[in-house]
Formats: C-alpha cells, sequence, structure tokens
C-alpha cells in the first residue's frame, strides 16, 4: 500500500470560536398529556365503580329499564369529561409548584465556525453542462 493516498498529518487550522454568556431556568415539568389520559381513566373507572355499588339499591316501586353497560355509557362520558379537567388542573398547579423550584444558571454558548476544507488535485465538473 502506498502512502501517497494519504496526505500527511499537517496541522489543520485551527477553528474560529466566538463565546456567549446565556442565563438559562433548569427546571421539571409535568407532561400534560399524561395527567390529562390519567384523569380520564380515572374518572371511567370510578363511574363504573359508583354505577356498580348503586345498581342493586332499592328504588321502591320504580322499575329500571336501562341496563348496566348503558348507564356506563352514559355516564362514562361525564366521569371522563371530569377527570380530564381534574387531571389538567392536577398538572398546571404541579407545574406551577415546580416552576418555583427552577434553578437559573449561566450557560455558556460556543460557535464553532470551521475553516473552509482545502482540496488538493484536480476537481471533476460533472454539472449540467450544455454540450
Amino acid at each position: 500500500m502506498s502512502t501517497t493516498d494519504h496526505p500527511d498529518d499537517a496541522a489543520a487550522p485551527a477553528p474560529d470560536t466566538a463565546s456567549t454568556s446565556d442565563e438559562v431556568t433548569i427546571r421539571r415539568a409535568p407532561k400534560f398529556g399524561v395527567f390529562i389520559v390519567g384523569g380520564a381513566l380515572l374518572g371511567f373507572l370510578v363511574t363504573v365503580i359508583v354505577i356498580a355499588a348503586t345498581m342493586n339499591i332499592d328504588r321502591g316501586d320504580k322499575t329500571e329499564t336501562v341496563g348496566f353497560s348503558g348507564l356506563v355509557g352514559y355516564f362514562g362520558l361525564w366521569g371522563v369529561t371530569i377527570g380530564m379537567a381534574v387531571g389538567a388542573v392536577v398538572a398546571v398547579v404541579l407545574d406551577r409548584v415546580l416552576a418555583r423550584r427552577a434553578a437559573r444558571l449561566t450557560a455558556e454558548r460556543i460557535a464553532v465556525d470551521l475553516p473552509p476544507e482545502t482540496v488538493e488535485g484536480e476537481i471533476d465538473d460533472h454539472g449540467d453542462q450544455a454540450r
């Protein structure tokens, strides 16, 4: 193998660097989607438990015309909606509490401008040329 394929390891020109300082805030933040979906699931679960617990209550001479699945379907919509709202409120409150614990730090941003590469030899132009 010849050594002409690899150029000498000459000192490459140093890149130009520019440094700036920025003040940043580091804090934890809740994922709102997780709280909203969790609230919806919890609201549906509470709805099913309440309906199952109140299905066999003696209502006197009134007869039931709607079954368990119909009640779960109807009241489940209310339970999911209320659960989503409660989950969103919990996420907002948690976000406000965690915002108070935020840390303010100074970060240094370094922008590096690399020097253009030097090409040795001939460059073949294979662009769109009219012939």
